[in-house]
């Protein structure tokens, strides 16, 4: 019989046990709140301005990826200036910054799934009054004494509605948030550098412009001078060309005033000092590189800021569960284990060790909406990082049919702008050919060359644009158009 009892005693242990932890399992497993689901957007099956070309050649276009997109220019200098700011912006150092904010705030979430153990040591000399309440233990003297604790204490929340396993899905989205704002940071300090560089190369290429420009211009002026001296023209049309020659003179130094101002900007992107840069002058026009025909829709999922705002999303959703997790009680376990004793001698005795588990849960019965409030709250904010993901998407797509529209114009623009071009020159030498007959005063003269050097200026203008909006198209594409996934 006491053998059955025991093995009966056995069995009912191992129940409890398994009963125990069956029910363990299932809170721990139980999650509140909604899980995230991808966001959806409307999204065209291909752009519109995608279904031509930037240009008659038959050239297959470069293919390119998000870490290298600039080579596609084939432009050694931009690639150094890429190089160097990706390794000196400080922009990307601040961004790099938050992302280990980030991740040590994930490390911190993942923590709390933990028990936490630590030592709390102590020691105490006590006196105690004679005439103490209850005085029996030392027959109604005072008493002095020594406590010497040595205690391990551990304490562990059970995880039962999913409050810590949410807070640590939003960390973790977050953190991911950071890592694509930090891409996003890239390519926009990388796209600012190409701008910024090819701005500057524009205004190269209006100072030769102008260069040659003034360079006629006093041969104009010397030509009126010496007609005037002879008798052959008035002192109005010296100063007429004497006025275009100044006001053309005035236009360079503004040109520059800004390439001085564009190298300064590029000096700080590159993380430099704004002495320790100086860009040689290359007055050739670049060409913008060729664009695919066809471009998918898709590639757009590359982009940083939408992966950024995806991973908004998805934090929201989750800051949704905790905030519902605290309709219900926080179930917390906490326990000692360790020695005590009054002499330090006999501490690590046996029959001195000290032990006790305890388990507590507190729940809400009364906030004054405080709880509702939150829930409302963190729902708000997941509508609009919602909202705000939405809006990125559209935005994105706005910025690519921009650009690929201002290519396909600025093409037709540039073609049109070279035959004003020649044509204001042809006006020009025949202008010129008619004032040294006489046929024609030196005002003639001076209109041509003021359209000779306005045509010029503009389609020196409408080469960088184009190379503007090539780079800008990479950027909106994300930093490319190889692949369709966020790196």
């Amino acid at each position: 019989m006491r053998k059955l009892r025991h093995r009966h005693m056995d069995v009912s242990r191992l129940t409890s046990f398994a009963l125990t932890a069956a029910l363990t399992v299932m809170i721990s497993g139980c999650m509140v709140g909604p899980n995230y689901h991808v966001p959806s957007a409307p999204v065209p099956p291909a752009f519109n301005g995608s279904t031509t070309g930037t240009s008659s050649e038959t050239v297959p276009p470069a293919a390119i990826s998000y870490s290298d997109w600039w080579k596609v220019f084939h432009d050694p200098v931009l690639d150094d200036f890429e190089i160097q700011g990706d390794s000196a912006n400080r922009d990307i150092k601040i961004a790099i910054a938050h992302v280990d904010e980030a991740t040590a705030l994930t490390s911190s979430a993942r923590s709390y799934l933990f028990p936490t153990v630590g030592a709390a040591p102590g020691v105490s000399r006590t006196r105690e009054a004679q005439n103490r309440p209850n005085n029996g233990n030392t027959n109604g003297h005072a008493a002095t004494y020594n406590d010497i604790v040595l205690p391990l204490v551990a304490s562990y929340e059970v995880d039962a509605w999913g409050r810590l396993r949410r807070s640590l899905q939003a960390a973790r989205a977050t953190q991911q948030a950071s890592e694509a704002d930090l891409r996003f940071v890239r390519l926009e300090t990388e796209t600012t550098i190409a701008i910024d560089y090819y701005s500057l190369r524009e205004s190269d290429q209006e100072l030769r412009i102008l260069d040659r420009t003034l360079a006629d211009l006093q041969q104009g002026f010397d030509l009126t001078t010496s007609r005037f001296q002879h008798g052959l023209s008035s002192d109005l049309e010296v100063a007429q060309a004497k006025t275009l020659l100044d006001q053309t003179a005035a236009e360079k130094q503004a040109l520059e005033i800004q390439r001085a101002q564009l190298e300064h900007a590029l000096a700080v992107l590159l993380g430099r000092t704004v002495e320790s840069l100086s860009v040689p002058i290359l007055p050739d026009n670049p060409t913008p590189p060729e664009i695919p025909v066809g471009l998918p829709a898709d590639l757009l999922t590359r982009r940083p800021d939408i992966a950024e705002s995806d991973r908004n999303v998805a934090a929201a959703t989750a800051r949704i569960g905790v905030a519902k997790a605290a309709y219900f009680p926080q179930i917390s376990l906490t326990g000692l284990v360790g020695y005590e004793s009054t002499n330090a001698v006999s501490l690590l005795n046996w029959q001195n060790t000290i032990a006790s588990l305890a388990a507590s849960a507190t729940a809400p019965i009364f906030t004054g909406g405080r709880l509702r409030a939150g829930v409302d709250q963190a729902q708000a904010a997941y509508r609009e990082s919602l909202a705000q993901y939405e809006k990125t998407v559209l935005v994105s797509y706005q910025e690519v049919e921009d650009q690929l529209s201002a290519l396909q114009y600025l093409s037709n623009q540039s073609r049109s702008q070279a035959l004003a071009v020649a044509d204001s020159e042809r006006t020009e030498q025949i202008a010129m050919q008619r004032y040294k007959a006489g046929l024609v005063s030196y005002l003639d003269v001076v209109i041509a060359q003021q359209s000779v050097l306005s045509n010029e200026r503009t389609s020196s203008q409408i080469a960088g644009q184009r190379m503007t909006a090539s780079v800008v198209l990479i950027k909106s594409l994300g930093g490319g158009w190889t692949g369709s996934r966020t790196p």
